[in-house]
């Protein structure tokens, strides 16, 4: 029989003791969800699976068999806010639908200090922080080093999460300039050339074509004129 009733959001799901028999639906629904969540993360202690209370108006009892939750569809770690399937196949059938919110943690690179738009940024003004992945509505980053270079495009305070949107390049090189190509840290010119295939700012990475060997490579932005070729 389905029980289609309303489903009162709450901040979390009450629920028994592990390893203790659950002695209300809603902890029955509780030890379910987190045993669902723990094989969908694989055990993963950054994931976080918050519920909603059921609707005290329904009249369910404890199901005498486990609880099959979505039906063994996987959830999307990737989305805060989703409606899982909750059935008993018991000797009492039932199911209901509760929404619920899943927490990713996720180590990311936030401001750290604040920055005025037009700053450049360098490695003293990235930091990592802990973040709900799944509340980030816009790309973020993972790694303080690839943003070294550019540019902020708006105020940042001191912790906020840099994301795409406010980010630019600080561009010193664009598509189509000739570049030296430098080898390794001394400083040592070969003597050949490029095309830079892109556009960079220092510190950051661009392909450039050796204008005598036609070859790509990646390489590093010194200043204007200069590149390292990386691994060289």
């Amino acid at each position: 029989m389905l029980l289609s009733a309303l489903l009162l959001l709450a901040p979390t799901l009450l629920q028994a003791a592990p390893g203790e028999p659950p002695e209300t639906v809603q902890a029955q629904v509780g030890q379910a969800m987190d045993a669902f969540l723990a094989a969908q993360g694989s055990g993963n202690d950054r994931l976080t699976l918050r519920a909603g209370r059921l609707d005290p108006r329904l009249r369910l009892g404890v199901c005498d068999q486990a609880l099959e939750i979505n039906e063994g569809r996987p959830l999307n770690l990737n989305r805060g806010r989703q409606t899982v399937k909750v059935s008993c196949h018991g000797s009492s059938p039932w199911r209901i639908y509760v929404p619920v919110e899943l927490t990713r943690r996720q180590q990311a690179v936030v401001a750290a200090r604040p920055l005025s738009a037009g700053d450049v940024l360098s490695a003293e003004d990235l930091d990592l922080a802990t973040v709900d992945a799944n509340r980030a509505r816009r790309q973020y980053y993972t790694d303080p080093a690839e943003l070294i270079g550019m540019v902020a495009t708006q105020p940042l305070q001191s912790g906020q999460l840099v994301t795409a949107h406010n980010l630019g390049i600080n561009a010193v090189v664009e598509r189509g300039d000739i570049v030296a190509i430098q080898i390794g840290r001394g400083g040592f010119v070969v003597g050949s050339t490029g095309e830079v295939q892109g556009r960079a700012g220092v510190g950051q990475r661009v392909k450039v074509k050796n204008t005598g060997s036609g070859k790509v490579i990646e390489t590093v932005v010194i200043d204007s004129r200069t590149v390292e070729a990386i691994g060289g």
